[in-house]
């Protein structure tokens, strides 16, 4: 098991041994090769690297959205990536996967221009309604909403790298999309991630509605410790009215309380009545 762990993820571990006057320094070091990777992002974005679903590194892009890693072990026949990039405002993400060769040297790959960050105002809209899409970039970069269906929306981000884009009068549907950006003449790498939304009809929302409500209160009524017992707590009236009407001379003392007497004057104690049962 360690072997395999040690496999997924290289490291360079350097320990002192000291049991006598002479130390013994011990080293080990788990991967062949470098990797080396370098490129653009908004600024001040957090990066983050994984192969495989494995964590390798992450870092922060500086004030001018250069970020850069270097000098990460990995093993022969290292083959893939994902670099995941998160705006400075946490409104947006994009991941890109990329391939390479299978290692069987140092690598070293630069000029990453990674896809804008992407984000949603609303995941879900009425149809008709307009939808905004938000995220960043470099600054003064070009941007292209796509759509799944070919459709494209263009937007210039600000001096912060910062975008925004309204999408109008959108027809009942399920969109995904991603974001793409252009500067100074390079294009960004595509994003292997979309974000959907949902643009419901009327009769969408209120099945929607429904459906909410009751998981709403499916969570309520077992989110106490009888659990699912809850359920029939509704029921419980309706059992008792029934128990009043098929068994009504066990329950004199309900009709003959005074409380009940105030509530119904019309019912005398003890009268002769079907409900009581004489």
């Amino acid at each position: 098991m360690l072997f395999l762990l040690f496999q997924n993820c290289p490291v360079l571990a350097t320990t002192t041994i000291s049991e006598t006057e002479d130390p013994v320094k011990v080293s080990a070091r788990i991967g062949e090769f470098y990797l080396n990777l370098s490129g653009f992002a908004s600024p001040f974005a957090s990066i983050i690297l994984t192969s495989n679903g494995v964590f390798y590194r992450s870092t922060v892009a500086d004030q001018n959205g250069f970020w850069a890693f270097k000098d990460i072990l990995i093993n022969r026949n290292f083959s893939s990536f994902c670099l995941q990039h998160i705006d400075y405002k946490n409104i947006g993400e994009s991941t890109t996967c990329l391939s390479i060769p299978a290692a069987n040297n140092n690598i070293d790959k630069k000029n990453i221009f990674l896809p804008p960050t992407i984000g949603l105002q609303r995941s879900q809209i009425t149809a008709g309604g307009n939808a905004v899409v938000f995220g960043y970039t470099m600054p003064g970069a070009t941007v292209t909403i796509h759509l799944q269906d070919g459709t494209t929306y263009t937007v210039v981000a600000d001096k912060d790298g910062y975008y925004e884009l309204t999408l109008k009068n959108l027809k009942a549907g399920v969109y995904e999309l991603y974001a793409t950006a252009v500067y100074d003449g390079k294009s960004s790498e595509n994003p292997s991630n979309t974000v959907k939304l949902v643009a419901l009809s009327w009769l969408g929302q209120l099945l929607q509605w429904l459906k909410d409500f009751f998981r709403w209160l499916w969570n309520v009524l077992t989110g106490f410790g009888l659990g699912p017992l809850w359920i029939i707590l509704p029921l419980i009236p309706l059992i008792v009215y029934l128990l009043l009407k098929l068994w009504p001379e066990k329950f004199t003392f309900v009709y003959n309380n005074k409380m009940y007497l105030f509530f119904h004057p019309e019912r005398k104690k003890l009268h002769h009545s079907w409900f009581v049962g004489y």
